[in-house]
């Protein structure tokens, strides 16, 4: 049975005496103002239960952040960005509440009853969900962030990663080790993200005058295994270097891969884009190429403040340049 967290278990982890976290909880004038966001801090950690109007009148701010429930299951990543600017609104006195929204939510356009019904100093819209849903979000009238998506139908300020510019260095870098035959593994039409990483692939190759074998570049996989591996299957060649849209897929290729009893990198080079636990995960790890998830959301967080102090300026869209990450995955090819 899950122990019940008390005021006490608040208290022994921020060196507090109990009366004090009573007394923070409570909104009392007893506390300072930074010590009342610490225990609020550390009951949302642990999960103790309390008044949130209470909460209400010691954030200044309130913010909400909305997520698919698939996004936010992958917690290396869109999950690093949370717990993030979570720290970061806190500081702040703000308070930031999650909303994960179902696929049937998603498809049916139900927002969350407390997005409608509350006020919200801003609301950040993180990843994709679908541009009908996101454009329902925007029209509460809220101050709305996009992150790590974009789309020409949403009218809302963003900050993304620069994909095309990533992707093709991710590419170069496979052809500076000699790599000639470069497949492309992802689903463009799932985000505007892997489209754009796609360009970055093919603008890559033109740029080192290699010609695109179409039979290496897969543009319409689902993220799973039976579909990889079925459609790998299928192929008589295979290239030699991978560069996939996500490191989800590139663990996947590696397992197919070594399933099949090739080695890593001695047969094939495999580079991938986001630095989650799959990169670790695989075996070697994978190189990668990757945004910095710190500075995404101090940036979503920074152009938020921005947006509150100018609403009527132009939207604004902020693009952070990713960076690779060298590992084992990748080898020279051999002249």
């Amino acid at each position: 049975m899950k122990k019940k967290i008390t005021m006490q278990d608040i208290a022994d982890r921020l060196n507090l005496s109990k009366n004090s976290v009573s007394q923070a909880l409570g909104n009392k004038k007893g506390v300072s103002e930074k010590t009342k966001l610490a225990v609020f801090k550390m009951a949302d950690e642990l999960g103790y239960e309390y008044k949130k109007e209470i909460a209400q009148e010691v954030f200044k701010n309130r913010f909400a952040i909305i997520a698919s429930s698939f996004a936010l299951a992958q917690k290396s990543f869109f999950g690093e960005i949370v717990t993030h600017m979570k720290q970061q609104l806190f500081s702040q006195q703000a308070e930031l509440a999650i909303f994960a929204i179902g696929e049937d939510e998603a498809q049916k356009g139900i927002l969350p009853l407390e997005l409608e019904s509350k006020e919200w100093t801003g609301i950040f819209l993180l990843s994709h969900i679908n541009t009908a849903y996101s454009t329902k979000v925007i029209e509460l009238g809220f101050p709305t962030i996009l992150i790590d998506h974009h789309d020409p139908h949403l009218k809302a300020d963003a900050i993304l990663t620069q994909n095309k510019d990533g992707a093709f260095l991710a590419v170069e870098y496979l052809i500076n080790q000699n790599h000639r035959k470069i497949g492309f593994l992802g689903d463009i039409l799932f985000s505007p993200s892997y489209q754009e990483r796609y360009e970055g692939y093919k603008q890559a190759l033109s740029f080192h005058h290699i010609s695109i074998d179409e039979p290496f570049a897969i543009t319409r996989i689902k993220e799973e295994q039976t579909a990889l591996y079925q459609t790998l299957d299928k192929m008589s060649e295979l290239p030699s270097a991978w560069f996939c849209v996500n490191s989800g897929l590139g663990f996947i290729l590696n397992t197919y891969l070594q399933s099949k009893g090739y080695t890593i990198p001695q047969d094939f080079s495999i580079l991938c884009f986001d630095n989650t636990e799959f990169t670790m995960l695989s075996n070697p790890p994978l190189s990668t190429m990757c945004t910095d998830l710190h500075s995404m959301s101090q940036k979503a967080i920074e152009l938020m403040n921005w947006r509150l102090k100018n609403p009527d300026s132009e939207l604004v869209h902020i693009s952070l340049a990713p960076h690779l990450i060298e590992r084992e995955s990748v080898q020279i090819y051999p002249s």
